[in-house]
């Protein structure tokens, strides 16, 4: 281990570099289990993608169902029996009589939210790491750790530091804290603070009078704080904005005020509840601002078509790593001589990617066979290219190993 410190002007980064180094036949070995684990990948992948395709598939579905059976916006002066338990497209300010208090500092305001956010000035791990081959099948790590003080959120827990010893970060002596009415209103109809609290994010720094936020404290106390613009400082000393110390806290309060909402929701008497499509999809949707509901379908149908690419994209990338591992002796066996592990390494790689892309095409084709039959197609003539590719491949591989015989010799 190899331990080296640089100090630069009111800064000190630590740097310490480790070298692991693994021979040949440990290697080997450390490939047969990722064949195990590929095994495990390869079909995870796949239940995964299917999962996936069938949730995309019934969430299209109920919103297909949703959007057609919407009524128009409903005003939220009154209560209309007449929408009583069917799915309301409902436009108004959102608002609340409810006061959030932050006690400990003085913070009062009838808002929908209000966040206390914590940064502490400390210790802060930085991990880089690279690995080289050599000679002999053999492999070397070498993972490089720095340490530097900075702000961050919350509290970075140092006992999981490499080197923990002057690396310590000191507890919060004030936490984060987070505040949601369960009394916000839309007219006459009540708003989930379940939709206040995920949807409505239009976040408003809050003005900080040092008066008001410093009244609870005695004159000793005081003496710990300072207030610049919209932010608290506090220090175990005395705080120095530019010349922070270890520990030292920067604490500022945001809100969300009243303002216009768009809502699709179920009316219930004066409840704003989760609608139920036949297939039993979930629909409730805030959006900020006057939205018309063809807009805010719009939104769900983005929102189902990110999360389900999301989810394809993790599935195939199950599937390329469950392929590479598979492989794994053949790259740990051509890594005796590093310069033919890399050729094998990129080729393997290579391979890895087309069968991890064919497997997730496929599955994805099946999924969509009987709803999108011209989809499904397209993307079984992609899967088909795969394989062109992949049998390609292997005839210059074949090839190349031929060409590669040993030269007859003759006699002079």
């Amino acid at each position: 281990m190899l331990l080296t410190a640089f100090y630069f002007p009111g800064i000190m980064v630590d740097h310490i570099t480790r070298t692991v180094r693994q021979g040949f036949f440990s290697r080997l070995a450390n490939s047969f289990v990722g064949i195990l684990c590929g095994l495990l990948l390869v079909p995870g992948s796949v239940l995964l993608i299917g999962w996936n395709e069938y949730r995309t598939v019934h969430r299209s579905k109920g919103l297909a169902e949703a959007e057609g059976i919407v009524t128009g916006v409903v005003e939220p002066f009154e209560i209309s029996q007449s929408q009583n338990d069917k799915l309301v497209h409902v436009i108004g300010t959102a608002t609340t009589e409810e006061e959030l208090s932050d006690a400990e500092f003085g913070i009062s305001q009838t808002v929908l939210r209000l966040e206390r956010k914590v940064e502490m000035y400390q210790w802060v791990e930085r991990k880089e790491q690279k690995t080289r081959d050599k000679v002999g099948g053999g492999r070397e790590t070498i993972t490089t750790y720095s340490y530097e003080k900075k702000w961050h959120d919350g509290r970075v827990d140092s006992d999981r530091f490499e080197k923990r010893s002057n690396h310590e970060n000191p507890s919060l002596r004030y936490s984060p804290k987070s505040l949601v009415t369960d009394r916000a209103t839309l007219g006459v109809l009540r708003l989930p603070s379940s939709l206040v609290e995920s949807r409505m994010n239009s976040w408003k720094n809050t003005p900080l009078d040092t008066v008001a936020v410093l009244f609870k404290f005695d004159d000793l106390a005081k003496q710990h704080f300072k207030v610049d613009g919209d932010t608290l400082y506090y220090s175990s000393v005395v705080p120095m904005v530019k010349e922070p110390q270890l520990g030292d806290l920067r604490i500022s309060f945001r809100v969300v005020e009243p303002a216009i909402v768009s809502v699709l929701s179920k009316q219930q008497g004066e409840e704003l509840v989760p609608y139920k499509t036949s297939n039993g999809e979930t629909i409730q949707h805030l959006m900020m601002g006057n939205v018309t509901a063809a807009a805010m379908f719009e939104s769900l149908k983005l929102e189902n078509t990110t999360i389900a690419w999301l989810f394809r994209i993790g599935g195939w990338v199950m599937a390329c790593v469950g392929f590479s591992l598979i492989v794994g002796p053949m790259k740990a066996v051509a890594n005796i001589i590093p310069i033919f592990g890399s050729i094998v390494e990129t080729v393997t790689f290579f391979v890895a990617v087309l069968l991890g892309s064919i497997v997730s095409l496929v599955t994805i084709a099946i999924a969509w066979i009987s709803v999108r039959p011209l989809f499904a197609i397209g993307l079984i003539a992609l899967a088909a290219g795969a394989i062109y590719l992949l049998s390609r491949q292997g005839k210059r591989t074949s090839g190349g190993l031929e060409s590669s015989d040993p030269p007859v010799l003759t006699p002079l």
